[in-house]
């Protein structure tokens, strides 16, 4: 794990490196000294503020297009709670509901729910289809993607 991570201050823009220990500790940006704020939970995204949400996070984004009559997402709903709480500050979870969104569906051509995207850098670097056999290989597959 790397000792620190970098977060852009929500109201100056500043990109600012953070010691990993500190996260929990409310840390201030160093350029207009206020408090940076970074998600803990899932953030709803639409096809409005998905670009924005994905190429504004300095780290990487883990994205989970989902359906409200999926059963395998509902099954790997507390996983994916818990890994952007576990991974805050390092990692960004987004939820796209495909029937809300359905043109960030035929964007990404998700064909089956969950399906499981990571950028990083604002580019798509891997992506699950489907729900994985263990809840464990979802933050396994995350964690190798930020090691």
């Amino acid at each position: 794990m790397p000792s620190s991570v970098i977060l852009r201050c929500p109201s100056c823009r500043t990109l600012n490196r953070v010691p990993q220990e500190k996260l929990s500790g409310h840390p201030h940006c160093g350029q207009c000294r206020n408090v940076i704020t970074f998600p803990t939970r899932p953030v709803n995204a639409t096809a409005a503020s998905f670009d924005r949400e994905v190429s504004d996070w300095p780290e990487a984004v883990f994205v989970e297009f989902w359906s409200v009559t999926c059963g395998y997402c509902r099954m790997v709903e507390p996983v994916v709670n818990d890994i952007a709480a576990w991974r805050a500050g390092r990692l960004k979870v987004l939820k796209v509901d495909i029937q809300a969104e359905f043109s960030l569906a035929q964007r990404y051509s998700v064909m089956a729910t969950p399906t499981f995207i990571l950028f990083k850098n604002g580019q798509q670097v891997d992506r699950i289809d489907g729900a994985p056999r263990e809840k464990i290989d979802l933050v396994a597959w995350v964690d190798r993607h930020l090691s």
